[in-house]
């Protein structure tokens, strides 16, 4: 299993046509996926039953949040760095990540972003339904187990949180595999 030995963050962007788009990578908690209405498609249920038959989420999940200035400056101090890879797709977007792992610099982060107000799904409604259904599907069988404590690995998600106003619409999904530091899941 790849684990971070301290906490980090990872600055992740991409850029191309029509722009440039950077967002951080965090774990943020399944219930922040959970509009309360819930999917109860066919496509949707299977869908979480791959997910917590497999204990793998299949990619991160997009959010968007307020931004601020501070933030921007934070961000952009990371990026000043040597990115950990930098992959060009054939559609011609160039997806870049840093790590963020400087204990002030965490702090920073995590102080701005438990500031803002709750992060908005960006993502596939579907996606988002299928892993907070895989999410339930592992924690009813734990708890069946008698071993649920709510601080299981698949309690969690791994998203790339991008700021609302660079994201209009839509956010760039990140392509399955480039975040190669991705903490393993479940």
């Amino acid at each position: 299993m790849l684990k971070d030995p301290g906490a980090a963050y990872y600055v992740y962007e991409c850029s191309g046509e029509p722009g440039r788009v950077t967002g951080v990578v965090a774990i943020c908690p399944t219930s922040v996926l959970a509009d309360g209405k819930g999917d109860g498609s066919a496509d949707v249920a299977a869908a979480a039953r791959a997910i917590a038959e497999l204990k793998v989420q299949p990619r991160p999940v997009s959010l968007a949040y307020e931004a601020s200035p501070v933030m921007d400056i934070i961000l952009g101090a990371a990026k000043e760095g040597a990115s950990l890879y930098a992959v060009t797709d054939p559609a011609g977007i160039t997806h870049r990540a840093w790590e963020v792992k400087r204990e002030d610099a965490v702090g920073a982060i995590r102080a701005m972003l438990d500031q803002a107000p709750e992060p908005a799904l960006t993502d596939d409604p579907a996606y988002a339904a299928a892993l907070t259904g895989a999410s339930q599907l592992l924690a009813d069988e734990a708890r069946a187990a008698g071993t649920y404590t709510g601080k299981e690995p698949f309690n969690f998600t791994v998203a790339v949180l991008f700021p609302a106003a660079q994201v209009s619409g839509a956010a760039p999904q990140v392509p399955t595999g480039l975040l190669t530091h991705q903490v393993a899941r479940f």
